[in-house]
């Protein structure tokens, strides 16, 4: 990591106490991973998983060599007892809480520095919107999550890896519950705050579209109301009331996008200036996500010129609306890494939309998790949506899946809900020549990314 702390500067965090002697002045550089110790990352942070404790570890990254070790007040005795006789030669510094105390660094190292921070949750989009503002800001020297690392481990990672000469930070937040995205945004220090949309992704954690708003908004509510941006890509009532009430500064909404011409290789849209954009997306909701991007790389100081060129640089990431071409021809638009009634009808309108021509649209889905007692109706009523829409062939897979085939029935099209992927693949056989688009779509726990390489071949 490049974020580098003094042992005073250490000794600021909450209940911070040190045992044992520093004997030389040091810039520490955190590890969490024992294995990664040696002298350039020098202090070990250990941290209580569910399936690990740090502290288990503390004797081995000393003998790595870390040259300090920052641990949990409930496991200072237990850790001191395992070290070798002389523990003055191997300080250690203890806290209530390691992970509060490696949020705090990072916070600290974030005051430390004059990045510009963008913040970005939503139900659906966040990652696809996080890469699309790393895309628009590239002008500038920037820093991101990496992959998923958007929760409350995740985020003080992405901060405390940051170059200290990045001018724009882009942090990814994920949600559990209430309270997450405040305990993730007091670590980030957003300057400008994204949520893509409040769907009912998290409705078996939170159980109303209002709660999931409200915990939404938690990354509003950390926004400077004087110098903070809060930008809404999905204008519902709930998700802009709820923003309203927790933010008393500027609030943007996605307006209506004009979109100047769609190709197979995205689409080219204009805002509220002459300035043309191009992004390869394709869909509505996808174009919510471009505009997210395209605002909060505005309230972070682009110019529109500097945003245009570089989101046009913006590629899918894999599993979330990247085109494949089959080895016998047809289209194959990857949606599999996950789902929800939102993404899932966003997927569907997008192959539907004039980029792809192909005559037969074909979709193939997978169960939505993370729906508890709404996980029945929420995919008949998605198979409802999908009554009417102009496709050639749908295909369920799995028996949650089946409920979206349910609600279909009596649509204008085949119907088939089949229970495995190789079954799947079978009713997809006779569709893979070039006059077909196949979208595959599904939560991540289906696995359809498997079903995804098959049709390929």
């Amino acid at each position: 990591m490049t974020a580098t702390f003094t042992i005073d500067e250490i000794l600021t965090l909450d209940g911070a106490v040190l045992h044992g002697v520093i004997s030389e002045i040091l810039e520490y550089v955190i590890s969490t991973d024992s294995r990664t110790i040696d002298a350039s990352r020098n202090l070990y942070l250990a941290l209580k998983g569910e399936r690990f404790d740090g502290h288990d570890f503390v004797r081995k990254a000393f003998e790595n060599g870390a040259g300090l070790a920052l641990i949990d007040n409930d496991s200072l005795e237990a850790v001191l007892a395992s070290l070798p006789s002389k523990p003055r030669s191997l300080p250690v510094v203890s806290v209530p809480n390691t992970l509060a105390a490696y949020q705090g660094l990072a916070r600290l190292y974030l005051r430390k520095n004059s990045a510009k921070v963008i913040a970005i949750t939503g139900s659906s989009g966040k990652t696809t919107t996080k890469e699309m503002t790393a895309a628009a800001t590239s002008a500038r020297r920037v820093h991101k999550s990496l992959a998923n690392e958007n929760n409350e481990i995740g985020v003080p990672k992405t901060i405390l890896s940051m170059p200290a000469d990045t001018e724009i930070l882009i942090l990814e937040m994920g949600m559990r519950g209430l309270g997450q995205i405040a305990q993730l945004a007091a670590c980030g220090l957003p300057d400008v705050g994204v949520i893509t949309c409040a769907g009912s992704a998290h409705i078996e954690l939170l159980g109303s579209l209002e709660n999931i708003a409200k915990a939404k908004c938690e990354l509003f509510a950390a926004l400077d109301s004087e110098r903070g941006y809060a930008i809404i890509g999905d204008g519902s009532k709930h998700l802009t009331a709820q923003a309203k009430h927790d933010f008393s500064g500027r609030i943007e909404i996605a307006p209506t996008i004009e979109i100047v011409s769609v190709d197979s290789s995205g689409t080219t849209f204009k805002l509220d200036s002459e300035q043309a954009f191009f992004v390869r997306a394709h869909g509505r909701v996808l174009l919510e996500d471009a505009w997210c991007a395209v605002a909060a790389s505005r309230a972070a100081g682009l110019t529109d010129s500097e945003i245009a060129n570089g989101l046009a640089k913006f590629a899918a990431v894999e599993g979330r609306g990247n085109a494949l071409k089959s080895s016998h021809g047809a289209t194959v638009v990857d949606e599999s890494y996950n789902a929800n009634p939102d993404s899932m009808r966003c997927a569907v309108e997008a192959i539907l939309s004039h980029a792809y021509p192909q005559s037969a649209k074909i979709v193939v889905l997978g169960a939505m998790a993370e729906l508890g007692e709404f996980t029945e109706p929420l995919h008949l009523e998605l198979g409802r949506w999908l009554k009417d829409k102009p496709i050639s062939l749908l295909v369920t897979v799995g028996s949650v899946a089946s409920a979206i085939a349910s609600g279909a029935t009596g649509a204008n099209y085949e119907i088939a809900s089949v229970e495995s992927q190789d079954d799947a693949l079978q009713r997809l056989l006779p569709h893979l020549g070039s006059d077909s688009c196949i979208m595959v779509k599904g939560s991540h726990s289906t696995n359809l990314d498997k079903l995804v390489q098959k049709i390929l071949g």
